[in-house]
Order: C-alpha cells, then structure tokens, then sequence
C-alpha cells in the first residue's frame, strides 16, 4: 500500500478529532455562559423563606475520592409549594476533604428557616448563594484553551501541515 492511500485515511482522522474536539469546546463554552447568565440574574430575584430538608455529605468516587455537600430545601411561593437542591451557581464541585464539604453544610442544618432566591419566570429554579460562584472560572479558561486548540488542529488539517 503506498503513501498515498494512507494519507486521507489520517486526514480525515485529523479532521474527525479536530471536529469533535471543536464540538466539546462549543458545548463548554455554551454551558459556560449559560451558568455564568444564571449565576447573574440570580443575584436580583427575589427571596422566600424556606426551610432544610435535609443536609449531608456524599461521598463519591471518581478516580479519587470526593466529599459534595448535598441540601434539600422547600420553600412556598405564590401558594405553590417547591422543593430545590443548589446551594451555588458552579461545576459540580467536590472537596478531597470531608470537613471541608461538611463546613460548608453548617449554615444548613436539618429543620433550620433558610433564605431561598427563586427565580421569578420559573419558581422551581431556586438557589440558596446567589450570584456567582468560584467553581466557574476553571471553565473560564478551560473553554477558551479548548477552543483555541481546536481551531489550531482544525486549520492545520486544512492547510496540510
């Protein structure tokens, strides 16, 4: 088989990469903006007093072993009554450290009344720290990198070189 038969069998692998590659980057920068957009809109809805389901520490793994703290919490608006998850705007964030995820936990314990910043259009979306969050900025730079690399295979598979 000559050279030559093997070659566009690898560009096209280059371009398929390139592709994919590109598409990953367009996803997290998507889903990075739409985060950040929430995260700032969140910081002017209004509040609600709620109240702690629950509050407790889950432990996963994934590769390592991780520490998320985890709350329920209902509140009321409008005389509809709703339940919510998210503490912060952010990547799902674990800590290696158990007493750090569990610190985080203290401002919610079970049976405490809690503020609660629900989103006007849609009650059900709600978070207790308004704003944004620290857990974005590795998306931040890891989208832009992405996508610069991205566009670097991409324009090399193009011009051969």
């Amino acid at each position: 088989m000559s050279a030559l038969a093997v070659a566009p069998d690898h560009l096209f692998l280059q371009f398929a990469v390139g592709f994919a590659l590109c598409a990953l980057a367009c996803g997290l920068i998507l889903a990075g903006r739409l985060s950040i957009r929430r995260a700032a809109e969140s910081e002017a809805w209004p509040a609600v007093e709620g109240v702690v389901i629950e509050s407790t520490v889950a432990a996963q793994r994934e590769g390592r072993q991780l520490y998320r703290p985890m709350v329920r919490y209902r509140y009321e608006v409008g005389g509809e009554r709703y339940e919510g998850s998210r503490i912060q705007w952010a990547a799902s964030t674990g800590y290696r450290k158990y007493t750090r995820a569990r610190r985080i936990l203290d401002s919610y314990r079970s049976g405490h009344a809690i503020k609660v910043h629900y989103d006007p259009k849609r009650p059900g979306v709600a978070v207790l720290k308004p704003g944004h969050a620290m857990g974005l900025r590795p998306m931040l730079v890891l989208a832009p990198t992405a996508a610069m690399y991205t566009l670097f295979v991409v324009s090399t598979v193009l011009v051969g070189h």
